[in-house]
C-alpha cells in the first residue's frame, strides 16, 4: 500500500475559530489533500455552512465530542467519567453533526485522546465503525495531557481493538487509525515548537513502523488570539502563540510529506482499504 497521508483537523468549541478551518480548507484545496475534519457538536452547529462545504469538497466528517471544554479537563473526559455522562455527550455530538452533514458520522476522535473500553462499546452501540484516539507511541509526561503508559505500546498501524483493552488487537468491529507520534506527537504543535526538521524526524521514526502518518492541527492554531474567546485558564502557547503566520509552516511540512511519496486519504479511505 502506498504510504498514506492524514491530515487530521480537530475543531475543538473554541468561538472564532471558524476562520481556522476556513484557512485550512484553502489550504487543502491548494494542496490535493482530503482531510478528516473531527468537529464537535457545538463547532458543528455554529459554523454548519462550513462543514457542509467540507463535506462538498469531498472531506470527511467525522465527531469530537460535543464541546471539549478547555482547560476545564475533567468535564468532557471519555476515559474516567460516568459511562452515563459519555453517553449523553456523544449521543448528543452525533445527532449534532448528523443534522449539519445530513448522513451520520462514523469516525470519532476523543478530546484529549483520552478513552478506554467503555468509549469503544458505546461508539459500536451508536454504529461509529472507525475510532483514532489511541496515542500509540506518545508520553508527554507532566508537559501534555498524554501521561499515561498504558495505550503507549498500542501499534501505529490501524488494528481492530479488543472489547477489554483497546491496546489490544481483537474482534471489536471498530477500527482503531492511532494518530501519529513517537514519543512526541505529530501535530501543529510539535511543528509549531520544535521546528520542520525536528517533525520530519517524528515523521522517519514513525515511518519505521507504519505506513500511516496520522498528523492533526485545530483550527484555533491559525487565528490570531485577540478573535478567538479562550475560556480563562487557557496554556499561554494556545492564547499568544497562535495565528495565521503558522500556515506557511504547515504548508511547508505537507509539502515535505507529499515529497517523501505519502498520498492524502481520508481517515475513511484507509479503513476502506480492508487490509486491516
Amino acid at each position: 500500500m502506498t504510504p498514506s497521508f492524514l491530515f487530521t483537523i480537530d475543531a475543538d468549541w473554541v468561538p472564532g475559530s471558524g476562520a481556522g478551518l476556513e484557512a485550512l480548507l484553502t489550504l487543502c484545496d491548494a494542496m490535493g489533500l482530503r482531510a478528516t475534519i473531527f468537529a464537535t457538536g457545538r463547532f458543528g452547529l455554529a459554523y454548519p455552512d462550513l462543514i457542509r462545504a467540507a463535506v462538498d469538497a469531498g472531506h470527511e466528517i467525522g465527531v469530537h465530542g460535543w464541546e471539549h471544554p478547555m482547560p476545564a479537563f475533567r468535564r468532557e473526559n471519555y476515559r474516567f467519567t460516568p459511562v452515563e455522562e459519555r453517553r449523553v455527550w456523544l449521543s448528543r455530538a452525533t445527532d449534532a453533526l448528523t443534522e449539519v452533514t445530513r448522513q451520520a458520522p462514523k469516525s470519532f476522535r476523543a478530546p484529549f485522546l483520552w478513552t478506554d473500553a467503555a468509549t469503544f462499546a458505546l461508539l459500536e452501540g451508536l454504529g461509529y465503525t472507525i475510532d483514532s484516539s489511541i496515542p500509540a507511541r506518545r508520553f508527554d509526561g507532566l508537559l501534555g495531557m498524554v501521561n499515561h503508559f498504558d495505550h503507549f505500546r498500542a501499534s501505529l498501524d490501524p488494528y481492530h481493538p479488543d472489547r477489554r483493552n483497546p491496546v489490544k488487537r481483537g474482534d471489536s468491529s471498530i477500527l482503531e487509525v492511532p494518530p501519529s507520534a513517537f514519543l512526541i506527537p505529530l501535530n501543529m504543535s510539535t511543528l509549531r515548537f520544535v521546528g520542520l526538521a525536528g517533525t520530519l524526524r517524528v515523521v522517519r521514526a514513525v515511518a519505521r513502523r507504519s505506513s500511516i502518518l496520522n498528523f492533526y492541527c485545530h483550527p484555533w492554531e491559525f487565528v490570531s488570539p485577540g478573535d478567538l474567546e479562550f475560556p480563562p485558564g487557557v496554556p499561554s502557547r494556545h492564547t499568544r502563540a497562535v495565528g495565521p503566520h503558522w500556515m506557511p509552516a504547515l504548508s511547508a511540512f505537507v509539502r515535505a510529506a507529499q515529497s517523501m511519496g505519502y498520498r492524502s486519504r481520508t481517515v475513511a479511505e484507509v479503513a476502506a482499504c480492508g487490509s486491516w
